[in-house]
């Protein structure tokens, strides 16, 4: 305090302009507009999800926790409940039907709940992603069970994937996909958003062909 006060005393110039300086600063601040604020990653809906028309694949760029989007495709899939998820939770077999998938290798398992290697190659095949997925069944939300997964370790700087199957009587079910992956390349942040975006819709194009085989698109 006492050193304060000297200086107030010895330097009263200086200490008016810093007063005003600071009080300039803060009317500056108080008349910029104000940004709307980016929210954070909602990877989970309330209540009942959309149910998409017809054979309509819904798609969504929902904010991620940085500057990257996560994707969000929904779908009403021509098969039940525990077929779809029989099939989501089939990891080793991913590469048999998912985009970009070359590689995934369960490491250890307990019911859905599991580590899994997986490997995808992107950018017309010349780049390589990898990543240890640690994959758990969440508690489920009323009819709606949840698995999600999330990258413990790899060569990118995010992987998180989520799946939300709800059944639609007994031979339909409501699909919803959610993808963030941050490859950490020196493409800009809106490329790697809407390829999230894409994604996420080709993911669930993958999952029909599969479960529905008559389905060509």
């Amino acid at each position: 305090m006492r050193g304060e006060i000297a200086v107030v005393r010895t330097e009263p110039t200086r200490c008016r302009l810093t007063v005003w300086r600071a009080a300039a600063i803060s009317l500056t601040v108080l008349l910029m507009p104000i940004a709307p604020a980016r929210t954070s990653a909602q990877p989970s809906t309330v209540g009942s999800p959309v149910i998409p028309q017809g054979d309509r694949i819904e798609v969504q760029a929902v904010p991620g926790p940085g500057d990257i989007d996560i994707g969000r495709a929904i779908a009403v899939v021509a098969a039940p409940l525990e077929r779809v998820m029989q099939v989501v939770t089939d990891y080793a077999r991913y590469p048999e039907f998912m985009p970009n998938f070359n590689q995934s290798r369960v490491l250890s398992r307990r019911g859905p709940n599991a580590l899994v290697y997986m490997q995808a190659r992107i950018a017309r095949n010349t780049t390589t992603l990898w990543a240890q997925m640690r994959i758990y069944a969440r508690r489920p939300r009323g009819q709606t069970r949840i698995i999600e997964g999330r990258m413990v370790q790899g060569n990118m700087a995010t992987m998180y994937a989520r799946w939300e199957l709800t059944p639609l009587g007994p031979d339909r079910t409501i699909v919803q996909f959610e993808l963030l992956v941050d490859p950490d390349l020196p493409v800009p942040d809106a490329l790697v958003s809407a390829e999230n975006v894409k994604a996420a819709r080709n993911t669930l194009r993958a999952l029909r062909r599969r479960l529905e085989p008559q389905r060509t698109g």
